[in-house]
């Protein structure tokens, strides 16, 4: 027990524990066995072990086995050792930190760090913990008081959210959401996007926020947004050009929370789980324009109609009070088209977009540097894909849920393309074979994939020399190249010119069905007689 208690403690390798094992087991047992009288060679006799062995045990005092134990604990040192000093410190900062955070820390400042598992790094901060007196602490809790209530007309909170719909046809589509709260009254408003805001369609939320409202608050709150904010600047904020311009014409004052802190406004992050948890929760995307008037709709009955979980009012009671001490809102604001972006076409006449490629019609490459403009319709489920200069539609694709996919359309084929689907019509038309199990389509498989750069000059091959026989021999030449697995085009016409029978001129060529096991060697190609070549060069002279 008190062996098994060393090495719950401590932290060894498995060598090290069965040397511990071995050591303190023989110790025990020789003492136990001195005790009832046995001699030493008695004792070496029953554990398998030399008489000097016994005697050496048995002249060990309790005080030198507990310094040999000690001793076999030590032999190996730790693969942390060397990062005791940081972990401690990192822990003493922050006693609430997880073993897999202080991991962390270790390969983010010690990259070079040998590899440790996961159950090793925790065995060994509960150790340092122990050793160093650091228990697990919680961390530390803000402590925060309630501030008054703002005056009418005072203040609005903003903020964004997001969450997946589903669609009637069981894809998903993930709805953006800009909330706006009026701090005093809590009266709410909501805009849906089925894309992300940016600063355009920002500033088109705000007017419609207003235009719902019947003026503007004095002051409106904000997170530190990319979509807003250019640049932080230490407190000198500076806006993005399109908030900047839009921030002056209404007339308003913004005002930025400090980063990564929530509580300072809690108003609209309430809202917005609201929003997520009560109004879309459950419900199906059918588009985002039906999604918006629903929404208008739900916070007419709902979100400004029922009593405040804080306040006890009516969000709606209490605006008809506050809507008397908003300012003016006179601007108008377009709605912004959808954002138009630009990708580069590749050479092989695709694009690039969200890890899949898509087919573009052939030519629109016209060299490095080739661009088109790409616009989302999350709507339709659809990709439109515009000429940078003209502005023209050049196509449209489905988007792909999936990733690592090649989305093509039929019209887009290169000429080679076109030449091998007019060949595998021509094939499949005059040899009456249709669909996948049929064995010409099962044949142009193995083809295929025998010879994939080769496929298209393959088949255009096979459809110029084999409509030149008859239906039941033409089969019979794709059964024979299927059987004897012969993909190379040039040999293809060797064999069919080899068995063919040809009793006129005019007659139709016939194939002799051969018993199957034809080696390449059993094939003769047709000769030609050398008077038709005498002839020919007879005919050649005389002209």
């Amino acid at each position: 027990l008190v062996m098994f208690e060393v090495a719950k403690k401590t932290i060894m390798p498995y060598k090290t524990v069965n040397n511990l094992i071995s050591f303190t087991a023989m110790w025990y047992k020789i003492n136990e066995l001195s005790r009832k009288n046995l001699t030493q060679v008695q004792i070496a006799a029953l554990l398998d072990v030399n008489r000097s062995t016994v005697r050496r045990y048995q002249m060990m005092s309790e005080a030198e086995f507990k310094e040999r134990v000690q001793g076999i604990q030590l032999q190996r040192k730790h693969k942390l050792d060397s990062y005791r000093g940081f972990i401690t410190k990192d822990l003493q900062d922050a006693p609430y930190l997880s073993c897999a955070q202080v991991k962390d820390h270790l390969l983010e400042n010690f990259p070079d760090m040998p590899y440790v598992s996961d159950r090793t790094v925790y065995n060994y901060v509960m150790r340092v913990r122990e050793e160093e007196d650091i228990p697990v602490m919680s961390e530390p809790v803000r402590q925060m008081h309630k501030l008054p209530e703002c005056e009418y007309g005072e203040q609005a909170q903003v903020d964004y959210g997001e969450k997946w719909l589903r669609t009637s046809s069981g894809h998903r589509v993930k709805v953006h959401a800009f909330v706006m709260v009026l701090s005093r009254s809590r009266y709410k408003f909501v805009y849906l996007q089925n894309v992300p805001f940016t600063a355009k369609t920002t500033v088109y939320a705000h007017h419609l926020a207003f235009k719902y409202f019947g003026g503007m608050p004095r002051k409106i709150l904000y997170d530190q947004d990319c979509k807003l904010l250019s640049d932080e600047n230490y407190g000198d904020y500076k806006t993005t050009d399109e908030m900047a311009k839009f921030i002056a014409e209404a007339g308003f004052e913004p005002v930025f929370a400090m980063p990564r802190d929530p509580q300072t406004k809690g108003k609209v992050e309430n809202a917005v789980g609201y929003v997520k948890n009560n109004f879309l929760r459950g419900r199906v995307y059918q588009n985002i324009e039906l999604l918006n008037e629903q929404a208008i709709g739900w916070l007419g009955r709902t979100a400004n109609a029922k009593p405040h979980a804080m306040t006890r009012l009516v969000p709606a009671d209490v605006f008809e009070e506050e809507r008397k001490h908003l300012l003016p809102y006179t601007l108008s604001v377009e709605e912004p088209k959808a954002d138009l972006r630009a990708y580069t076409v590749r050479s092989d006449n695709t694009i690039l977009y969200h890890s899949n490629t898509y087919d573009l019609p052939s030519g629109t490459y016209k060299g490095k540097g080739t661009k088109v403009l790409v616009s989302k319709d999350l709507d339709a489920n659809q990709l439109a894909i515009y000429d940078e200069d003209s502005n023209t539609l050049i196509t449209r694709h489905e988007i792909s849920p999936l990733k690592g996919m090649h989305i093509t359309m039929e019209g887009h084929a290169t000429v080679k393309q076109r030449d091998m689907l007019e060949s595998e019509k021509i094939l499949h038309e005059y040899l009456g074979q249709w669909g996948e199990d049929c064995m010409l389509s099962k044949f142009l498989a193995e083809l295929k994939y025998d010879r994939p750069r080769y496929y298209a000059k393959s088949v255009k091959a096979m459809a110029s020399f084999l409509t030149n026989y008859n239906k039941d021999s033409a089969l019979a030449l794709v059964e024979l190249y299927s059987d004897q697995k012969v993909y190379n085009a040039a040999k293809m016409e060797e064999i069919a010119k080899g068995l063919c029978n040809r009793e006129t001129d005019s007659a139709e060529p016939t194939i002799k069905v051969v018993p199957p096991g034809l080696n390449k060697q059993d094939i003769t190609p047709e000769k030609r007689s050398v008077k038709d070549y005498e002839q020919i060069i007879g005919e050649g002279g005389a002209e």
